[in-house]
């Protein structure tokens, strides 16, 4: 059960008096639409002048909203000061500050729609803004951040992927067959090394079709960086892709065949590797889980495609992209 920060409600309302911000939600009325299962306030807001920020806040009272929250405001501290293009498309940070018992930001505001939600696309997307999007993803490796007292970006858990008890467990309850769980875990074993030596790079950390907002001139932008990390360069691509279980066979094609095309030949080999452990990792977590208000129906469709998924994993590469 979340917690809320005691009298989080009238505290953020008097913070944003006191930055003369008018927010289209106030901070009553999105408590009492989300209760306890938004882990912090958003809204946009209008100062004097008339401009629209983005103001978030802090309103779940533990250490790792905490953290999380704090993580984000040090990387978008921290990116603003690169040369990297990417830059142009993560909303800037204006202001931020701790107070005793919460944080909270400014952030320039993006006037448009999210891709999506779920795993649902929100509407038909035009191929510039894949172009786009897919530039974007291929750029997020070249975030080379130096790490400091404010910024400590941590290391993803490599041998997580490996996950023996899941499939262990899968194998058990004869959802996957034993064949398949040996040759997943021989694969994901043999390829330990390239795993902990690719293990280096900037990591959105939950790219999902929420965390990217398409703009009214159709260009992408990457929102939400509180779980950012060190991981492999296929994790980023791999989230979205993989989420993207609803939508067209042909669509997630193309997605990850352009991704392919901004790759040269050695990150290619290298990504061939490492995508089916990143998918394979992220199915076995979907099969498990059961998402709030997901009817039957839609729980059993979406296990289906994960387990297909996963069968395809460790065939080839092409027909992993295929799936």
């Amino acid at each position: 059960m979340n917690i809320l920060i005691p009298n989080i409600e009238a505290k953020i309302d008097k913070k944003l008096k006191s930055l003369q911000l008018s927010p289209q939600i106030t901070p009553y009325s999105f408590f009492k639409k989300y209760t306890e299962s938004k882990h912090r306030y958003f809204s946009p807001c209008k100062n004097q002048e008339g401009n629209l920020f983005g103001f978030y806040a802090r309103c779940h009272n533990n250490e790792d909203a905490k953290k999380k929250f704090i993580q984000e405001i040090n990387f978008l501290n921290s990116i603003k000061k690169t040369k990297l293009s990417i830059n142009n498309s993560i909303p800037k940070i204006i202001k931020w500050k701790k107070e005793n018992d919460f944080e909270w930001m400014l952030r320039e505001y993006v006037d448009g729609k999210a891709f999506g939600s779920s795993a649902k696309l929100a509407f038909p997307i035009q191929r510039k803004t894949i172009n786009q999007l897919v530039l974007l993803i291929s750029e997020i490796k070249k975030i080379k951040l130096k790490q400091s007292s404010n910024l400590k970006l941590k290391k993803f858990t490599f041998k997580n992927y490996l996950s023996k008890s899941f499939y262990a467990d899968l194998t058990k309850k004869k959802i996957i067959s034993s064949s398949l769980s040996k040759k997943s875990i021989k694969n994901i074993n043999s390829a330990m090394p390239l795993l902990e030596k690719e293990n280096r790079y900037v990591s959105q950390g939950d790219l999902n079709l929420d965390n990217i907002i398409i703009d009214e001139k159709n260009n992408p932008w990457l929102i939400d960086w509180e779980l950012i990390h060190l991981n492999n360069f296929a994790y980023d691509i791999g989230c979205l892709w993989a989420h993207l279980w609803e939508a067209k066979k042909e669509f997630r094609q193309k997605l990850m065949l352009k991704y392919i095309k901004h790759l040269n030949k050695n990150e290619l080999l290298k990504f061939k590797k490492l995508l089916p452990i990143v998918v394979s990792y992220l199915s076995l977590g979907e099969i498990y889980i059961k998402h709030s208000k997901e009817k039957k129906t839609e729980l059993e469709k979406r296990k289906i495609f994960y387990i297909r998924l996963l069968t395809n994993c460790f065939k080839n590469f092409e027909e992993l992209i295929k799936t």
